[in-house]
């Protein structure tokens, strides 16, 4: 629903509906109504982690290229697609890449803080399961094994095609950049051993910055934390150079490049990106047992963690820094295996139907 869009091929519509409607619950929330789903969403947020509505005021059924395409690829939808109204109308294909696991919840982002007696999640899970039920061609992409695993028997999959297909990385964007050319242009200390660490938001609790703070506190100073990404509440601690959001490729390799490890100590992913970005920059990558990692994360190019603590993440630290890497290996590992070439030959595949066990 953006307003402008430079990018070719790419349409952007709804934007003043959407924008109408923000500044309505906007003004709700002023006079301290909260009388409507977006407002109660949004109180529900600050209480149970990220919530959204499978719900839109602009109907995008009706876009010409709705009606023109052979087949609908569905990634992010929330708040822009209206889940009741246009799995009614629209009768194509469709391939629906799951980015994390909203699609099985009615609101809810974040597995550990979803309330499934809430009244919202029960309303939405049950407009979700009846939207569903319209749709007669379902090629559900899992972004891992292990997101497969786990929802493989749910109801809203039984029955529907599914495959396991990875994220892939750009590496013709994401590429290494010469460290002291990238530390200097990034005001940090040749001395200095950094890990890098990049969120939306830093101070998300559910991408562990305050963990991995935790985790370095008894090394020796020259440990640095390079964390890139937007926040709300800087962290105080002196072991931690913020940067801001970077939002170029260009940018991100200029800080993958300055950095000698990539660390992900987050708490849930579906398939991250930002290790397979380092990684494409030649980085090794410590991360936490999460969706995607185990078969992104090999003793060659990283340090997969046994679990959620911080002992844990100490360990994989220790592992991480007592092993020489090769920084060419990494990044051809990350063209062999996740290169976009590779998963836009294995869309095609789920794009045409193809049974997903002949898809390797």
């Amino acid at each position: 629903m953006n307003k402008h869009t430079d990018t070719p091929h790419i349409a952007a519509t709804g934007y003043w509906t959407d924008l109408c409607v923000r500044a309505f619950n906007k003004a709700l929330r002023i006079l301290h109504l909260t009388i409507t789903d977006a407002n109660r969403i949004e109180k529900l947020s600050r209480s149970f982690g990220f919530c959204s509505l499978p719900a839109s005021p602009v109907d995008i059924s009706q876009h010409p290229w709705v009606k023109e395409a052979d087949v609908i690829h569905l990634h992010w939808i929330n708040n822009f697609v209206d889940y009741a109204s246009f799995f009614a109308k629209v009768k194509k294909p469709i391939v629906w890449t799951l980015h994390d696991i909203n699609f099985f919840y009615g609101v809810g982002h974040y597995l550990e803080r979803i309330d499934t007696t809430n009244a919202l999640e029960k309303k939405y899970y049950d407009i979700k399961r009846r939207a569903y039920q319209q749709i007669d061609d379902l090629r559900i992409v899992f972004l891992s094994r292990m997101m497969a695993r786990e929802y493989a028997d749910h109801e809203f999959v039984c029955n529907r095609y599914n495959v396991v297909i990875n994220n892939s990385v750009n590496y013709h964007a994401f590429k290494p950049v010469d460290k002291a050319k990238a530390r200097e242009t990034l005001c940090i200390d040749t001395d200095a051993k950094i890990l890098c660490f990049v969120a939306s938001k830093i101070d998300d609790a559910f991408k562990g910055l305050n963990l991995l703070i935790q985790a370095i506190d008894d090394m020796a100073p020259e440990v640095k934390i390079l964390a890139v990404g937007g926040y709300s509440i800087l962290p105080t601690s002196n072991r931690v150079i913020a940067t801001g959001p970077k939002r170029t490729s260009e940018e991100l390799s200029l800080a993958y490049s300055a950095s000698d490890y990539f660390v992900m100590p987050s708490l849930q992913e579906a398939f991250a990106q930002t290790p397979l970005e380092a990684m494409a920059c030649g980085l090794p990558a410590i991360v936490f047992p999460v969706s995607g990692t185990e078969e992104l994360i090999t003793p060659e190019v990283g340090v997969r963690c046994n679990d959620y603590t911080i002992e844990s993440l100490k360990d994989g630290l220790a592992a991480a820094f007592a092993t020489t890497y090769n920084a060419n290996k990494i990044r051809q590992y990350v063209i062999d295996h996740f290169s976009s070439e590779i998963m836009a030959k294995k869309y095609i595949q789920c794009y045409k139907g193809v049974n997903p066990a002949s898809i390797s």
